[in-house]
């Protein structure tokens, strides 16, 4: 850990960067060079949830930038159990000089690592060799430790193997009923898995679409992806957007009238617009003009006027 870390100017000229990070991509970017947990050699472990409180982001907004960097940009790798974080280009920037002091820091943050893939995935990105040497040798003397573990391990197997062979019978039944205890739990937890990745769909679409999610917005989604479908709420979406109305009380409306009207998936829109005479039409259905006639005064900004008029009010005059 330092008291500082360096941005290379080269980072606002890095093609990637310019085409392909939105300005919310950049600060994050940014957080994750310099933010306090990060180390000399581009490997370390931080939590989402110290992200969320250190940024002011959401955890869902967490995950979701987490997602997009490492699937869509593929600037970074990270490992959820052991909360470690590599950056790919780190080496590439950051391990650029040498030096007793920055060498013997490489060697002692190398054997804090707990997941080695980290260590070979950043060290691809290294130009400087002495460096990029201390990173092979310490991936080379890792592999050798564990087929070393391996081998001791299967002479321990074998050596208690006969001793061991009528204890499995007299244990098997215990076994099995832990096995179906340990089994309920796994199905639990993955249907606690399946459904937040379900909403974190239903989120993603949110902030890509209407903005960042808070509390209140976070428990709206949650309720929205319980009533109806990926699909029916990107359709919801589409709607509001050609209205130029893209907020999360527009987009409520219409689904509160797809509801009211038992359509609950997009499959459910289809038939339903079919039984009313018309057809769907992929970008602007009949909610859409039923949401013409909508008083657009409430969305409009306050006139000078207004304003003046409330500042009295709450002066008093």
């Amino acid at each position: 850990m330092a008291i500082f870390r360096k941005l290379h100017t080269a980072f606002w000229q890095d093609a990637k960067v310019i085409e392909e990070l939105t300005p919310e991509d950049k600060f994050f970017f940014i957080y994750l060079l310099t933010n306090p947990a990060t180390t000399q050699i581009g490997i370390y472990q931080i939590t989402k949830k110290q992200m969320s409180f250190e940024l002011g982001y959401s955890i869902e907004s967490i995950n979701s930038l987490m997602d997009r960097f490492e699937n869509h940009h593929k600037l970074i790798k990270y490992n959820p159990y052991t909360r470690e974080i590599a950056l790919k280009n780190w080496g590439k920037y950051n391990l650029d000089r040498s030096g007793k002091p920055m060498l013997d820091c490489v060697k002692k943050e190398l054997e804090e690592v707990s997941d080695i893939s980290l260590i070979e995935y950043v060290s691809k990105g290294i130009k400087k060799e002495d460096i990029k040497d201390i990173f092979k040798s310490y991936l080379n003397k890792e592999n050798s430790n564990d087929i070393e573990d391996l081998c001791e391990i299967n002479k321990i197997n074998n050596d208690t193997y006969n001793e061991s062979y009528s204890d499995r019978f007299k244990n098997l039944g215990q076994e099995e009923e832990k096995d179906k205890e340990e089994y309920k739990e796994e199905d639990i937890d993955k249907e606690k898995d399946l459904k937040s990745s379900n909403v974190s769909k239903y989120a993603k679409l949110y902030e890509q679409n209407i903005g960042l999610i808070n509390g209140v917005a976070y428990e709206w989604i949650i309720n929205i992806s319980e009533e109806i479908d990926l699909k029916l709420f990107k359709k919801a979406i589409e709607i509001a957007t050609d209205k130029g109305k893209c907020n999360k009380g527009y987009i409520g409306g219409i689904i509160r009238q797809w509801l009211n009207n038992n359509v609950k998936t997009y499959d459910d829109l289809k038939a339903y617009e079919l039984n009313q005479g018309g057809q769907l039409n992929d970008r602007k259905s009949k909610y859409a003009r039923e949401y013409e006639n909508e008083d657009e005064s409430t969305y409009q900004k306050p006139t000078e006027e207004q304003l003046r008029r409330v500042k009295e009010l709450l002066e008093g005059n």
